[in-house]
């Protein structure tokens, strides 16, 4: 129910029935008194009626999306279609194959060799017959590194890829961590935006984040990122003011690598990587999640996807960790909705230890 912040009065009760997940009460709006409502109308401000007028617009296409597509509208009306590229995910079982110069590292370099990059933006780009950062380091007379994303579920949007990365590339990550505090992971707020740190049950791990600058083995992961989802490696840095100047930002569109440790008994229960988005803003969003496993042989720890749509079963869809996967899946449908049935969970870790990274993409930029 709801009620004033100055007042116990209850001024409007809902009864929450699935699937239904948004509920309106409109303050202004008396029923059967339209003089009430013009006055109420008449003492907003130009910028709060212009919000209410969004609101309203955005509950009357939320009726007939819903009549339409039976999904709940989780935006506000109207919002533009992603910017970025969408894997199709028709069937379960259906594969994707996406390439990528950026081939495993099987030796690890030097610390020497591994300091942070602190080239400019223009001095970072590759060209296609250049080789990449320490080539010496990687698999032998291979030039081309071949990704298969394979459908596990196609209501959300979610792919596997195997081999994602190498054990020397996640044992760098987690030789990474071992240098690095680790602090109390956070849940995001509104539009995805960090929040204070959750001190219920929600999420019990710990986390710190990995910059793509932190060293050339970062930089690969990043780059062979962009090649898996099909979005310009440019993207996903800062750059210059020649590189993509249609984009209203020049900085990253992705959020830092989060590291992120589970140990016996900890979790992550089922959230949406998505934030609702402001009324006044162009809706940013986190657009894609990439999870990458680190390590295996723990017990539990399997992400969850409660309510993936299929014709077989009501149980959730349950992805098992292993050193170099990597999970992809969307929070924003075709249409710029955001996808409601992407929530997912971290199942609690009952023995051993779990290691993980999300790389998170935005669209349309990143609402830091």
């Amino acid at each position: 129910y709801f009620t004033p912040m100055d007042s116990d009065e209850v001024v409007a009760r809902f009864t929450v029935t699935p699937p239904q997940s948004v509920y309106y009460y409109d303050p202004l709006d008396v029923p059967n008194d339209p003089e009430q409502t013009r006055r109420n109308l008449d003492a907003l401000s130009e910028d709060e009626l212009e919000k209410y007028m969004i609101l309203k617009k955005t509950k009357d296409f939320a009726e007939k999306y819903f009549e339409f597509t039976g999904r709940q509208y989780l935006a506000n009306y109207p919002r533009k279609q992603p910017s970025h590229f969408m894997w199709s995910a028709d069937y379960l079982g259906q594969m994707h194959w996406a390439t990528t110069k950026e081939t495993h590292f099987v030796e690890l370099p030097s610390d020497d060799e591994l300091q942070p990059i602190r080239a400019s933006p223009k001095e970072r780009v590759l060209k296609e017959d250049e080789p990449r950062l320490l080539q010496q380091y990687r698999t032998k007379d291979q030039d081309i590194l071949n990704m298969t994303l394979k459908v596990t579920s196609y209501a959300p949007r979610v792919f596997e890829i195997d081999n994602f990365l190498s054990e020397v590339e996640a044992q760098h990550i987690l030789k990474l961590a071992t240098g690095m505090d680790l602090s109390l992971s956070t849940t995001s707020g509104s539009a995805g935006r960090t929040k204070e740190k959750d001190n219920t049950n929600t999420r019990t791990s710990r986390n710190t984040w990995v910059p793509r600058e932190k060293t050339a083995i970062v930089d690969a992961i990043y780059r062979r990122a962009a090649d898996l989802i099909q979005i310009d490696e440019a993207l996903l840095r800062h750059r210059d003011a020649g590189t993509h100047p249609d984009r209203s930002s020049r900085s990253s569109i992705a959020e830092t690598l989060q590291l992120v440790h589970y140990e016996n008994g900890q979790q992550y229960t089922a959230h949406h990587d998505f934030g609702y988005p402001n009324v006044d803003d162009d809706q940013s969003a986190r657009y894609l999640t990439l999870l990458l496993y680190l390590n295996e042989g723990m017990v539990g720890g399997q992400t969850s996807f409660p309510r993936w749509v299929n014709a077989e079963t009501g149980k959730a869809l349950t992805v098992e960790p292993k050193i170099g996967k990597a999970v992809l899946f969307y929070s924003q449908l075709p249409d710029g909705n955001m996808d409601d049935l992407s929530q997912h969970a971290a199942l609690p870790v009952t023995y051993g230890e779990k290691w993980l990274m999300n790389l998170w993409v935005w669209d349309p930029v990143y609402g830091k």
